[in-house]
This record gives C-alpha cells, sequence and structure tokens, in this order.
C-alpha cells in the first residue's frame, strides 16, 4: 500500500508543534519527507509517521482532519541512528504471512510458476516478460552451481558496464535477461522449459513430486523481509547503473556465513546425522555444546517458518531418516523449522549437487532483489542511513 504525505501545515496542525521541531523530526528521521511534486521548494510528510507521533502525548488530539487513516503498513518503529529508511510497495509481513503486492507468497507457490512470481514482482507489463528473450550459446562455466551463477554474473556486470545505460530502457526485461542467464548458467543452456523444470532436467530430477518442489522451493525463496543482501541490492541500485551491479550485490551478500552459511551448514548436519544414522545424539551434542542446532537459530525472519513449513508440507513422500532429523530438530529446540533446514532436506531428498539447496535460494531471491533494485531506480534518491563516528577524535589524538 502506498504511503500517504500531507502537507506541512496540517503536520504542524496534528503535531501541534512548532516549525523547527517538525524539521528536527525529519532530521532525526522520525518522520519520512519528500519534496511536493508540484511546489519542488516545499515538502510532504509522511502521514502515519504524523500520526504515530502525535499519539505519543497524553491528552492531544491526535486527529484534525477528516483524511482516512491509513492501515498500518510499517513493519518496524521509529528509525533510529545507524539504520537505514527505505519505503517500498512491493512486500510486507503480517501476522507471520510474507505478501507481495497483496498476495500471499505461500498461497502464490500452490498455484504459480516463479516466472509469474517474477511478473508479479516487477510489475511488469507483459505476463511473461521471459517470452522475448533468445538463449546465448556461450553459458557454459566452470564449478560448483554457486561459482556458476557469480561467474556468470561477472560477465554480465563487464558487458552491461561498457555498453551506455538508456534511462528509459525497459527494466523488467533486463531483469528477465538477467534472470534468465542465472538458470542457464546453473542448467547449462538447453530447451527453453519452465524455470524449474530447467533445473529438474539438469539435476536430473524426474519424478514430477519432486519438480514441483523445485518450484516451490523458487516461488517460497523469491522474497523475504529486508535483510544484508535486500539492502545491498538497494545500495548497489542507486547507483543507476546496468541491473546486473544489484544482481551480483545480492548474490555475493547471500554467501557470507550469516544467509547462505546457514544452508551449508544445514547441508552438512543433514549429510552427518544420516552417516550416522543417530540424529538424536548428534542434536544433543551440538546443543551440550551452546551451539545452534542448524535451521532451528534464533530470531529467525517473521515469515520464515511459514514458509518452511510450506515447503516441507509439500514433500509428505520424503525419506522417514530425513523426517526423523526434522522431527529431532523440533521436539529438541521447541522452535519450527526455518528455510535453511527445509532446503537442505528437499535437497538430500533429490539428491542434489553440493551448493544447490543454496544457489536454488539464491535463484529464487533474485527475482525479488531485482524488484527491489527496480523500484530503487524508479524512485530515485537512495536508502537513508547515517554513519556515526565514535572513534578517537582527530584534534585529541595527540
Amino acid at each position: 500500500m502506498s504511503r500517504v504525505w500531507i502537507s506541512r501545515s496540517e503536520a504542524l496542525a496534528r503535531l501541534e508543534v512548532k516549525p523547527q521541531t517538525l524539521y528536527a523530526y525529519v532530521s532525526r528521521q522520525r518522520i519520512a519527507a519528500k519534496s511536493d511534486p508540484s511546489h519542488p521548494r516545499m515538502s510532504l510528510y509522511a502521514l502515519d509517521d504524523v500520526e504515530r507521533l502525535s499519539r505519543r502525548a497524553p491528552g492531544r488530539i491526535a486527529r484534525t482532519s477528516t483524511t482516512p487513516l491509513p492501515m498500518q503498513t510499517l513493519s518496524g518503529g521509529t528509525i533510529t541512528r545507524g539504520e537505514a529508511a527505505i519505503d517500498t510497495e512491493i512486500a510486507i509481513t503480517i501476522d507471520g504471512h510474507h505478501y507481495i503486492r497483496g498476495r500471499d507468497l505461500v498461497d502464490l507457490a500452490a498455484t504459480e510458476n516463479y516466472e509469474a512470481v517474477a511478473a508479479l514482482l516487477w510489475r511488469s507489463e507483459s505476463n511473461n516478460p521471459f517470452g522475448p528473450l533468445k538463449p546465448r550459446p556461450d553459458v557454459n562455466f566452470p564449478g560448483g552451481p554457486r561459482t556458476r551463477v557469480l561467474s556468470m554474473l561477472s560477465r554480465r556486470l563487464e558487458e552491461d558496464a561498457l555498453s551506455d545505460v538508456d534511462p528509459r530502457r525497459d527494466l523488467a526485461l533486463e531483469a528477465a535477461s538477467l534472470v534468465n542467464e542465472m538458470f542457464d548458467s546453473v542448467t547449462n543452456g538447453g530447451p527453453r522449459l519452465f524455470f524449474h523444470q530447467r533445473l529438474a532436467r539438469a539435476w536430473k530430477v524426474y519424478d514430477s513430486k519432486d519438480v514441483d518442489l523445485l518450484r516451490r522451493a523458487l516461488v517460497l525463496s523469491a522474497d523475504t523481509s529486508l535483510d544484508e543482501a535486500t539492502l545491498a541490492v538497494r545500495v548497489s541500485a542507486a547507483t543507476m547503473g546496468p541491473l546486473a551491479i544489484a544482481a551480483m550485490a545480492g548474490f555475493a551478500t547471500l554467501t557470507g556465513p550469516r544467509l547462505g552459511g546457514r544452508i551449508s551448514r544445514a547441508e552438512s548436519y543433514v549429510t552427518q546425522a544420516r552417516r550416522t544414522g543417530n540424529p538424536v545424539t548428534l542434536a544433543k551434542s551440538l546443543l551440550d555444546k551452546g551451539l545452534e542446532l542448524p535451521g532451528f537459530e534464533k530470531d529467525p525472519s517473521p515469515s520464515e517458518s511459514l514458509r518452511a513449513r510450506a515447503l516441507i508440507d509439500a514433500a509428505p513422500h520424503m525419506g522417514e531418516d530425513l523426517k526423523t532429523i526434522l522431527k529431532v530438530g523440533e521436539d529438541l529446540t521447541g522452535q519450527s523449522v526455518g528455510m535453511s533446514l527445509a532446503l537442505a532436506l528437499i535437497g538430500r531428498h533429490l539428491d542434489l549437487p553440493r551448493e544447490a539447496p543454496m544457489t536454488l535460494y539464491g535463484l529464487g531471491r533474485s527475482a525479488g532483489w531485482l524488484a527491489h533494485a527496480i523500484e530503487q531506480m524508479q524512485t530515485g534518491g537512495s536508502p537513508k542511513a547515517r554513519l556515526r563516528y565514535i572513534g578517537i577524535h582527530p584534534h585529541s589524538a595527540g
């Protein structure tokens, strides 16, 4: 839902403060502001921020206008110093459900292909922005799935950076071409099937129920709550350069230990549990050492458990040994499974190559990353953040 913006006079009336106080709220990032398109020298102020501050003072009349109060759409409180402030119309998480353009992601995973979800995220004028694309002959890269994607993005980064960027370019088509090449880099090209079918063909997944698991995994990974990878994408897109820059930033950030590393650790945990044949002993040994059980980390994103459970529930035919690993973790931690373990279990169930679950997650997230990059370019500006210096003052360094 779009934010509602009000004039300075209405903001002052609602807050019952002087103009200097309003400007202080803006400078401290407690109220979002933007230029008035009809009067560039004047500003508009976010109604939801103004309402939140106006309700804090006891006895203050919170509403002095007939403007309707918008639905609560922000996913956090007042922006504090050092936090990035990003306005988006792409997605929101409410009560654990993640909605993209107003559609529940779990519901979309039940019926839609990844291509349709990408078009929804990008607000593409075409229902299939991938239709006009032709395959490239030079898509064979050495190494594992993750290395292939990074190699492909590095090539596109070099190619696109050398060309003039047309400000009128079709961003959805550019995003589609990137995603298309990312999948081709993993699958070494081939027939123009749906993306999940291309992966299934490359990874030798033949059962229709298992092929559908790949489709669900891609859709359920398409967008998440704001994290370091998405923030890296938004900052990169603010340069207004090729979308390959933003895609590379997101995928590279994902490979770090806090994001994609969680999936790699879950993969190793599942492999070790199957090898030992005693997941209870292995899980207890990790917990006794004060370590987190992979897939049951603390503080997952609000919608992660729901998406992970949706993926697991779509695989009732998964082996009993894998189901036992899941049940042991739930029983010992009392927590719901996260996407890292869900993807690792699906990866072992499908006998995917090493690093394939993390790559599958990154391919899925590329649609959401590119949606954020497109939105960032269309709205202009850059994410608002402050860097606070806490080191030695140069004048007192001695």
